[in-house]
């Protein structure tokens, strides 16, 4: 096998890949096995990467009773040489174990001798401690799969809430079997639920642009705990409800704890002068501006706490150690704020129906803005501003836990606008040059984009040759204001010069001078995935051209409106002459951020509309 004909882009094809788990009862309390055993073909030199395996499991750091351990782990390399296969075998020094936090381990290895052609071979076994909690199982990999297969068995004890997802079919069998569970020197037995799924031939899951979570969208078999029925005892429900899983985070000393801190930063705060600021979301600001001055983002997000002493220390911490630092601060200001936990967009969609805090990742504040409306802000912001967000924090559904008032479910993907308003106003000579400037107003994420980008260059001068290299423009000046400041707003102006194309008697130039957009981002045939824009969006764009003595408009491209078949996407492009001036007012905006592939066809049409007219240029011609 050199290709695997059904995507003969694939790197490498799982021929086989088996998961297996069971229960048995040791040192007085049950025990989860977990059996897994994968055959996979390289094709490709990149998939040569499948060869070094990950297997993350728990081990708290404070050595903790409940635990997994990875064991019996084998691994081989097939190869063809001479017409015969040779079969490498992994040596044990090639496994080693790391620790990714406080509370998971991983153990890592790297099988031998494997090159394009070769067939690797592992199998390894986890025992876990949290038998009340079963693995989820995915299908579906970033490569095709030929075959693979989940087997389970639970004792009648346990009662587990099922829940099947995906496209892809899967050959399923419930049915009921005998379990034999060793007890001390006794034999029990008793039913046990059954279940089996087969997948044949399911196509890789590719990760792909404009998708958050690639994840959402495998196939794939999750368990939730309903509760236990052990015989003489009473029914425990183990069921969850969101508002218990809110009950559970406030009563935990890493969560709710973290709510109750002393604001350390209580004396500095007088200076800040709060009372002779008029508005709530000017209070707001001046906290968060001076905490920032004190804690940086580490680049890390979570959703616990309880090192806030250290964090001071060091001046740094991860977005939930400062969330609680700023609700403590906000608190001395009498500000009313509430943790709003969410699972980030890239980590995966949080599910109403299947209530877990195990789907919670991190949180935001929520800042009681008037007696009914909330503003947000989270400690990660370096770029935006209250209400914007990183657009990985802009999830549909997060939830506000509020101590004794209950929970509230919000939507915090279209907390701000984001918008790109221009205006050029330029003069072209007849030897084609544009010389002119630019009034630009970024909002919302725009103005994230901006500033991030301008923090980032090495310094101001990087950042105007950058800007001259993307737009193919001179810079004479460049002003930008509202950078450095915590502001929804940057505002910046280029006085510009720009070379058009110029042919005997003839002027060629685009009339935008500065694109919204030179190509369609939708360029696949066929999609199987949701498109998933990171937020709503506007760009408004005026243009006022002088046009050069002794010439007339030669062409000029017609005018365009285009919508998305659902009207949520809208494109207006416009051009007048009036003597010997053009105007263009274009306007784009986008107010869905998500697209099934079923409209694909329709969303990839109309960019590539857009980026036509984006392209379309204007003649001029000597009289």
């Amino acid at each position: 096998m050199t290709t695997y004909a059904p995507d003969t882009t694939a790197t490498a094809v799982v021929l086989c890949k088996k998961t297996g788990a069971f229960y048995d009862f040791v040192a007085d309390d049950f025990r989860l096995n977990y059996s897994y055993e994968t055959k996979i073909k390289i094709l490709k030199p990149e998939g040569t990467s499948f060869a070094d395996i990950c297997i993350p499991y728990y081990e708290n750091e404070n050595r903790s009773s409940m635990k997994e351990t990875v064991s019996q782990i084998d691994a081989f390399a097939y190869n063809i040489e001479n017409g015969k296969t040779v079969r490498t075998k992994m040596k044990r020094e090639f496994i080693y174990k790391e620790r990714l936090n406080d509370k998971y381990m991983q153990v890592k290895f790297s099988i031998p001798n494997v090159k394009v052609g070769t067939v690797i071979e592992y199998k390894y076994k986890v025992l876990s401690d949290f038998y009340f909690n079963i693995n989820d199982w995915s299908a579906q990999q970033s490569i095709p799969t030929l075959y693979t297969e989940y087997d389970i068995t639970v004792p009648e004890y346990f009662k587990f809430n099922l829940d099947v997802r995906g496209t892809e079919r899967l050959e399923t069998t419930d049915d009921s079997e005998a379990v034999n569970l060793s007890i001390g020197n006794q034999l029990l037995q008793c039913n046990g639920r059954h279940l089996n799924f087969k997948g044949r031939q399911l196509p890789a899951l590719h990760d792909d642009d404009y998708i958050w979570c690639v994840n959402d969208y495998s196939t794939q078999v999750n368990f939730e705990l309903g509760g236990l029925d052990f015989p003489g005892a009473l029914y425990k429900s183990f069921t969850q409800s969101w508002e218990n899983i809110d009950k559970m985070l406030l009563e935990d000393s890493e969560f709710g704890g973290q709510l109750k801190i002393r604001n350390p930063y209580r004396e500095e705060m007088a200076a800040l002068n709060l009372d002779q600021l008029k508005s709530i979301e000017e209070k707001i600001s001046a906290i968060y501006t001076f905490l920032k001055g004190k804690i940086t983002w580490n680049e890390e997000y979570s959703l616990y706490g309880g090192k806030s002493k250290k964090v001071i220390k060091d001046g740094m911490g991860n977005n939930a150690e400062i969330n609680f630092i700023l609700m403590s601060m906000l608190r001395d200001a009498d500000i009313p704020s509430f943790p709003v936990v969410m699972s980030r967009r890239n980590i995966g969609i949080l599910p109403y129906s299947h209530p877990s805090v195990q789907k919670l990742n991190t949180f935001i504040v929520g800042v009681a803005n008037t007696d009914s409306t909330l503003v947000y802000l989270d400690g990660s912001v370096r770029d935006g501003y209250i209400n914007i967000l990183p657009p990985v924090l802009m999830v549909n559904r997060a939830r506000v836990i509020m101590p004794g008032k209950g929970g509230l479910w919000v939507d915090l993907s279209k907390t701000c606008k984001s918008q790109l308003r221009s205006i050029v106003n330029a003069t072209i000579s007849p030897d084609g040059k544009i010389c002119g400037n630019r009034n630009t107003s970024y909002t919302g994420q725009y103005a994230s984009s901006f500033r991030r980008k301008y923090r980032t260059a090495k310094d101001s001068t990087e950042f105007v040759n950058e800007l001259a290299t993307q737009e193919d423009i001179k810079v004479n000046v460049f002003n930008a204001q509202g950078v450095d400041r915590f502001s929804p707003q940057v505002k910046e102006t280029v006085i510009f010069e720009k070379q058009a194309t110029t042919n005997d008697n003839f002027i060629y130039l685009n009339p935008l001078i500065f694109l919204h957009t030179e190509k369609n981002p939708f360029t696949q045939a066929e999609r199987k995935l949701p498109v998933e824009y990171p937020f709503t969006d506007q760009v408004v764009l005026s243009v006022n051209l002088t046009l050069p003595e002794g010439y007339t408009v030669d062409e000029l491209p017609k005018p365009l409106l285009a919508r998305t078949e659902d009207k949520q996407g809208m494109c207006r492009y416009v051009l007048e002459q009036k003597v010997n001036k053009l105007t263009i007012n274009y306007t784009f905006s986008s107010s869905k951020l998500l697209y099934l592939p079923e409209e694909y066809p329709g969303l990839q049409n109309f960019w590539k509309v857009i980026a036509e007219k984006n392209n379309e240029t204007v003649v001029l011609k000597k009289l």
